[in-house]
């Protein structure tokens, strides 16, 4: 066994979008999954969203004299850093493949919350990572 064969060699998931409550998996007008590409978690740039909003954060509680925990911050930092992470998409959304854009990312897992529970889950459970 070599440690170097259990390293990380993904820089990219691709997470095929399910129906929340069928588990069934949606499809585009054209026929093709719904799919949301984006970084791996264990990618370095992942990693890097990751360590900025930690920063920020910290350097808020820091100058803050509030020091009590706003759940809704920390749900709108990971919408921002899964909306940052997210690389492209072939969803349907009103209709349309709408252009990816960060801003657009972050309503589209806002309005559709049970997306960004399937991305979560998609990236804690991301062990498809090894050369072996």
């Amino acid at each position: 066994m070599d440690l170097k064969d259990l390293t990380p060699n993904l820089e990219d998931i691709v997470v095929t979008l399910k129906h929340p409550t069928t588990d069934e998996v949606l499809k585009n007008e054209d026929g093709t999954d719904m799919t949301i590409t984006l970084l791996s978690g264990y990618s370095k740039k992942y990693k890097k969203l990751q360590h900025e909003q930690i920063s920020k954060r910290l350097t808020k509680a820091q100058n803050s004299k509030n020091q009590e925990i706003d759940y809704s911050e920390i749900e709108d930092a990971t919408v921002e850093v899964l909306s940052k992470a997210t690389k492209s998409w072939n969803l349907t959304f009103g209709g349309t493949n709408p252009k990816l854009t960060a801003a657009r990312a972050i309503s589209m897992y806002e309005d559709v919350f049970w997306i960004r529970n399937q991305l979560e889950e998609a990236l804690s459970e991301n062990l498809s990572f090894t050369t072996a």
